[in-house]
């Protein structure tokens, strides 16, 4: 393969993490309705499926950096630089940022791995780190172009910007529903 075609393979395999993570974050959000509860079949359903897509979201993050290992001459992009920030060669900070969010990432599924080791609280805390995780994947996605020249320009309306742009709305609008699904339940109880 070309290195075009290895950046270009990345770049496929991260648009399809983050639209999969974008779906368990959405299935996760309907694991804490009422009516979801309620159905205790459902939502044991419900849960493996989220569990499962979220280990196949993972996996495919993980994967996204292999391809522009094998073009590391044109991405500066080494082995060890998918997990030591600012190893990079070529877009440090940017490809940081990622490596970060992969941090935080693997956080979450280890903790999630061992939820019934942990309080629920803690456990809980530690899975609003899925939004952190979000934040810095789609700043990392966003602000990294498929050239990785110094001076290369990013284009928000290139179609891959846009399918990520795509997902920032959904879970923006999750965020916005869960606030106020949280307000509202906490008026009725007054």
């Amino acid at each position: 393969m070309s290195h075009f075609q290895l950046i270009w393979l990345s770049s496929a395999i991260a648009l399809l993490s983050t639209g999969i993570l974008t779906v368990t974050a959405v299935l996760g959000a309907s694991l804490t309705l009422r009516t979801t509860q309620k159905l205790q079949l459902t939502r044991g359903q419900a849960f493996k499926y989220h569990r499962f897509i979220s280990i196949l979201g993972i996996a495919l993050v993980l994967l996204h950096p292999i391809p522009l290992v094998f073009a590391q001459s044109t991405t500066g992009v080494s082995f060890a630089a998918i997990f030591v920030p600012f190893l990079a060669a070529k877009k440090v900070t940017i490809i940081a940022v990622g490596v970060f969010a992969l941090y935080v990432l693997l956080v979450i599924l280890v903790s999630s791995l061992y939820m019934k080791y942990l309080k629920q609280k803690l456990w809980r805390v530690l899975h609003y780190g899925s939004y952190l995780f979000f934040g810095l994947g789609f700043w990392h996605g966003l602000s990294i172009s498929d050239q990785f020249e110094p001076n290369a320009e990013v284009s928000l309306l290139d179609p891959k910007k846009i399918v990520l742009e795509v997902e920032i709305v959904v879970l923006l609008l999750l965020v916005l529903w869960r606030i106020v699904r949280h307000r509202n339940q906490h008026q009725s109880t007054r």
